[in-house]
């Protein structure tokens, strides 16, 4: 590589390092917006882990996205996800950066999630769990049983196809985005993955692998959830065992369920200063300009 070639390399990273560090703080506040519990427990708020627990970016899609992955725990584990990003906004705000907020649910049961804003989440089911058949017994050791879950998310491939129609082929990170080999209630253990397609590493599907009882037997159980506004399709050993097709029922904005929520929240500069706000309403999102005092 040439000098020339190797500078220009470094000074885009450094200006990506810091646009990170500039949008962070950014990103914790829309994230500590929401509160979220379930119906059984109304006043037991989810804790919010302020650190996220993963960082992306994807050179593709919007101009440059870059952004990062928030988890809320329910006793120890992972209850919601919401991806907090942005991009270059429009040309009329010079400078700024439009912020998008995207959630899934990972509770079993259904989230209540209330916020003093517009723009709402409401999750009308939980995320299912299904055995994942022959997969052998959980191990006792903690240890032993990351190995096996780690064995068992490479079993799981997939795809999405984009709006052209063109077929990407997705990865799984090699670390879970979080382990709770001790949460306190559901299951023994368990490990949130996230496949990601070579555009960039912006997670489009989450895989739940979970050791859970199931009366007196010890069993792994698994969930895929969308990620993506694309056309996802999941593989188990070849076998298709998940799939998110665009339509009516599953458009751009949410799936059926509403497990998973997308949506355009405002316009901010790096710096914080608000440019305007978005409104999602049914005929579409309406972009508010912030009037100068």
């Amino acid at each position: 590589m040439g000098y020339l070639a190797l500078f220009l390399l470094m000074t885009a990273d450094d200006a990506g390092d810091t646009l990170a560090k500039k949008m962070l703080p950014l990103y914790v506040k829309e994230a500590e917006a929401y509160s979220l519990t379930v119906e059984s427990a109304p006043k037991k708020l989810f804790e919010l882990k302020k650190e996220p627990v993963f960082e992306w970016s994807n050179p593709a899609r919007g101009g440059g996205q870059q952004g990062v992955v928030f988890v809320w725990l329910r006793d120890g584990r992972p209850a919601a996800l919401a991806s907090i990003f942005s991009a270059p906004a429009a040309a009329r705000f010079p400078g700024g950066r439009r912020v998008v907020h995207e959630f899934h649910a990972l509770d079993p049961e259904r989230l209540v999630v209330t916020r003093d804003a517009f723009n709402e989440w409401k999750p009308e089911a939980g995320l299912e769990r299904t055995e994942v058949s022959g997969a052998g017994v959980p191990a006792g050791a903690a240890g032993t049983r990351l190995v096996q879950m780690r064995q068992l998310a490479k079993e799981f491939t997939g795809r999405t196809v984009d709006k052209d129609g063109k077929p990407w082929e997705l990865r799984l990170l090699p670390a879970p985005l979080y382990r709770y080999p001790v949460a306190e209630t559901g299951v023994v253990d368990g490990a949130l993955f996230a496949l990601v397609s070579d555009a960039g590493t912006d997670p489009e599907v989450l895989l739940v692998i979970e050791a859970r009882k199931a009366g007196d037997k010890l069993r792994w159980e698994y969930a895929c959830g969308r990620f993506s506004d694309l056309e996802i399709h999941m593989f188990r050993k070849n076998k298709e065992v998940f799939s998110s097709v665009p339509g009516e029922t599953n458009p751009f904005t949410h799936d059926p369920k509403h497990t998973y929520r997308i949506y355009a929240e405002k316009v901010l500069t790096p710096e914080g200063k608000l440019l305007a706000r978005i409104r999602q309403m049914p005929n579409g999102p309406v972009v508010i300009p912030v009037q100068e005092k």
